[in-house]
């Protein structure tokens, strides 16, 4: 997804101008006629939906949020704060270690005590552990320390300079039946009952136009679920929308532009691939 940390000198949040780049390239199409955008939540509007969308005439309304796992999101940025990163280097190992740890577990014990923790298995010749190794994390302290703090995989690795420690960093993503689109309008009605989402639908009512769009790009790092999903195809199920929302709109960031999939009460769900520069100011 576009950058959303830093505004640009406009005041446009850059994953809000690249959304705004996605619905006029595809409304424009639709129509066959110029849709512009302009940028509407800014002082003194603080607070106001997002974008007017222009065209023939008539004003339609927008809104951009992002389609995420909160707590997962969290938990990462606790993990970027508080953890070693990705990469560190333990002197006195005789090996190079990849790890592999769960976010939703705090950072503060893994990071205090995992080289001793390695030597530790290094002496012992235990070159590989994790939550699944039943045979020793119940009378092993150190392989039930590791499990404690949320490792969910330790190996040891041949090659790279002994002492290299590699992590990777894992959550418990949402479960999603292969083969099955319609868990992305089963997510979706879940997401848009949050409170946060409620608020949004809220922003476009006070718009008073009678088309008003909510647009989510998909997170990756934490929907990864909904991202699979979108390879099986349009799903056939109607979410549950909030009234004051006529759009709907759903997007994945692509090498070329968005995958894209749209949904409202009266045309059902629609399906778009999108190739667009999502570069900001292109």
């Amino acid at each position: 997804m576009p950058d959303s940390k830093d505004r640009a000198v406009s005041g446009v949040n850059p994953a809000e101008e690249a959304a705004a780049k996605v619905v006029t390239a595809l409304l424009a199409a639709d129509h066959d006629e110029v849709v512009t955008a302009e940028h509407w939540d800014v002082p003194p509007r603080q607070g106001a939906h997002d974008f007017w969308l222009h065209r023939g005439g008539e004003r339609e309304a927008l809104e951009i949020t992002t389609f995420a796992e909160q707590d997962t999101k969290t938990n990462a940025a606790h993990w970027q704060k508080r953890g070693p990163g990705y990469s560190m280097t333990v002197e006195g190992l005789t090996s190079a270690w990849a790890i592999m740890v769960d976010q939703e577990f705090r950072a503060g014990a893994f990071t205090k005590n995992l080289g001793g923790w390695l030597k530790a298995l290094e002496r012992e010749g235990i070159l590989e552990t994790g939550g699944w190794d039943s045979r020793r994390i119940y009378t092993h302290p150190v392989t039930a320390a590791l499990a404690e703090a949320g490792v969910m995989r330790a190996s040891a690795v041949s090659g790279p300079p002994a002492g290299s420690v590699w992590l990777a960093y894992g959550s418990g993503f949402p479960s999603r039946p292969a083969g099955d689109p319609d868990h992305i309008a089963r997510a979706l009605t879940e997401v848009l009952a949050l409170e946060r989402h409620q608020k949004d639908a809220a922003k476009l009512a006070k718009s008073g136009v009678p088309v008003r769009h909510l647009f989510l790009w998909v997170d990756v790092a934490s929907r990864l679920d909904v991202v699979r999903a979108f390879e099986e195809g349009v799903p056939e199920t109607a979410p549950a929308v909030d009234e004051r929302i006529t759009w709907v709109w759903l997007a994945v960031p692509t090498e070329h532009g968005a995958d894209v999939l749209r949904w409202s009460a009266l045309s059902g769900w629609r399906r778009d691939d999108v190739t667009i520069s999502l570069a900001q100011g292109d």
